[in-house]
């Protein structure tokens, strides 16, 4: 890790925990070795931050949306984590090959399969192309959600900390073999995003609220 990096991170940790209340011990459950992917929530531009300044010194870089690299800011950050710009409409090859990459070298590729923010906190569908990511490479992934970043623009008005909820739940692996089709890309992005859900209070089932979805496509990994 570079000087500035170390900078940034050092910088961004303790603005967390000026303005927030959040309890990192709950990601020792991360896995400490070996590649993994991990999906996550997505309800502010702050969820990616905190997950990549905690948990260090493993090594996670993130999809993020091509846009961030038009502000100079946050260009700069994005190109200092070595996040990954993708189109949130039209995955390219290019994308694929690095999320690919990231793997390969068994470092951590964070995904947040909703593609965009959630305003409210509640979930939205799942991408159906993330899913592609996930069945190609067969490595662990596990499900995180944060629960709390969406109250912080109506706290800071206040000048009160906000409160953050982390969850990690059990890795979970691909068990699908053969070609992906329409309905099975369909009931993988569902079977992921319910394991997001099975961390959420009921109010932010959002889409997923009284879906009741078999697993067929995945399962828990055998510790």
């Amino acid at each position: 890790m570079s000087l500035k990096e170390r900078i940034v991170n050092a910088i961004l940790r303790g603005l967390f925990r000026l303005f927030f209340k959040i309890n990192v011990d709950e990601f020792a459950k991360m896995p400490h070795e070996g590649p993994f992917i991990i999906f996550a929530n997505h309800t502010s531009a702050l969820d990616g931050p905190l997950m990549y300044v905690f948990m260090r010194p493993r090594n996670m870089v993130a999809m993020a949306k091509k846009e961030l690299w038009n502000n100079i800011i946050t260009r700069f950050i994005m190109n200092l984590w070595n996040s990954i710009p993708v189109d949130r409409e039209n995955m390219e090859r290019q994308t694929l090959e690095s999320c690919f990459a990231i793997l390969d070298k068994g470092d951590i590729l964070a995904i947040a399969p909703e593609g965009t923010r959630s305003k409210d906190g509640s979930l939205q569908e799942g991408k159906e192309g993330v899913a592609f990511i996930a069945y190609r490479k067969k490595v662990p992934m596990v499900p995180i959600v944060t629960i709390g970043l969406e109250n912080f623009k109506q706290n800071i008005k206040k000048l009160k900390r906000t409160k953050v909820t982390i969850k990690i739940g059990e890795p979970f692996e691909i068990t699908a073999q053969g070609r992906l089709n329409a309905e099975s890309r369909k009931q993988l992005i569902d079977e992921i995003m319910m394991k997001l859900v099975e961390l959420l209070p009921p109010s932010l089932h959002g889409y997923y609220a009284g879906k009741n979805i078999e697993y067929q496509l995945t399962s828990t990994v055998t510790k």
